[in-house]
């Protein structure tokens, strides 16, 4: 049997959960900063105090500092996945890949804030499997849209298995 050095230890499969949780974290952190923005733009602050401005300032751009550091980590993670599976992926799916990591868990986070919506839960789901279905694109792997499936193939399982779906 061949050595699976992609995710003997789940290093892959740990990796793209950082990743999506980084993407999640840039979202915040941007809301953040459009808060802070909006805050000043529709005078909910007190503008005319140049300590408040001031501070609300120094806040945005700590804030925008965050938002690239976390971005830069992410883009590290992105490509430290797409070059651990040969660099062979279609690299024109990094946005797509992103984008679909943050929708996912945006979609997640509010099925839990909801009372167990059923349908929410659903939408989440489908975003997951089409996040899932273009990594795998991204990565170079066996398309697929199942989770479990997905985690076969990162640890050398269920290609053939997983093509069926």
């Amino acid at each position: 049997m061949a050595e699976n050095k992609h995710s003997t230890d789940g290093i892959a499969e740990d990796l793209i959960r950082s990743m999506v949780q980084m993407a999640a974290a840039e979202l915040h952190v941007k809301t953040l900063i459009e808060k802070r923005t909006s805050e000043i733009e529709n005078g909910l602050i007190d503008i005319d105090d140049p300590e408040v401005l001031g501070k609300q300032f120094s806040l945005i751009g700590e804030l925008q500092d965050e938002i690239i550091e976390l971005a830069q980590i992410r883009r590290e993670d992105m490509l430290y996945l797409y070059e651990l599976y040969g660099s062979n992926g279609d690299k024109e799916k990094w946005c797509q890949v992103k984008h679909l990591a943050m929708a996912s868990m945006t979609a997640f986070e509010a099925w839990q804030a909801s009372a167990n919506d059923v349908e929410l839960l659903n939408k989440a789901l489908r975003k997951n499997a089409l996040f899932i279905k273009t990594l795998c694109a991204f990565l170079g792997t066996e398309i697929t849209e199942c989770a479990a499936c997905f985690s076969d193939i990162i640890k050398g399982g269920l290609i053939d298995e997983a093509s069926n779906l």
